[in-house]
């Protein structure tokens, strides 16, 4: 199992300053997409430690095409972008018509529902295969869940997070 990235928390003056950027940036890149008129609304989100970018625009509905890929996209080039600029590393999320947060929300309903199984077996359930961020939302809203451990387990597009009951 690969170790996980070391935590870097930054201050309350980093976080205001890389949403500003991102803003920036994703207004930018945004308009040489040729979306219209987009605006960008960014804000800290200290459980996730990462930017969450709204993008609003009539042509948002653009972004949310081919399952979100266009917005994972943007999301890729707005952290490698911003992360290059800043002292540390810093995720981008860059929703559009709450698309990332309805899949969060489906992500942890998953979530809920294989708790209860691994609580009323007393076995593992793995999950679907799934990306990288969704993993980590996992992980971190149950990290401190006294009674299960998550854990990810395998390679590429086939990595999948696994709930286990907790030791006592």
């Amino acid at each position: 199992m690969q170790s996980p990235r070391p935590q870097i928390t930054l201050t309350p003056a980093e976080a205001a300053e890389a949403c500003a950027k991102a803003s920036d940036l994703l207004t930018q890149l945004l308009k040489l997409m040729a979306v219209a008129a987009p605006t960008v609304t960014a804000s800290w989100d200290a459980d996730m430690e990462r930017v969450k970018a709204l993008v609003e625009s009539q042509d948002a509905s653009m972004l949310v095409n081919r399952d979100g890929r266009v917005l994972e996209s943007m999301q890729f080039l707005t952290t490698l972008m911003l992360s290059r600029t800043a002292n540390a590393p810093v995720a981008v999320q860059v929703d559009a018509l709450s698309y990332w947060e309805k899949r969060e929300q489906a992500i942890l309903d998953q979530a809920r529902r294989a708790i209860a199984e691994v609580m009323a077996t007393g076995k593992p359930c793995r999950l679907e295969p799934m990306d990288a961020s969704m993993r980590r939302l996992i992980h971190r809203t149950y990290a401190s869940n006294p009674d299960i451990t998550t854990s990810s387990e395998g390679e590429g597009p086939w990595r999948k997070l696994v709930i286990r009951p907790r030791k006592a």
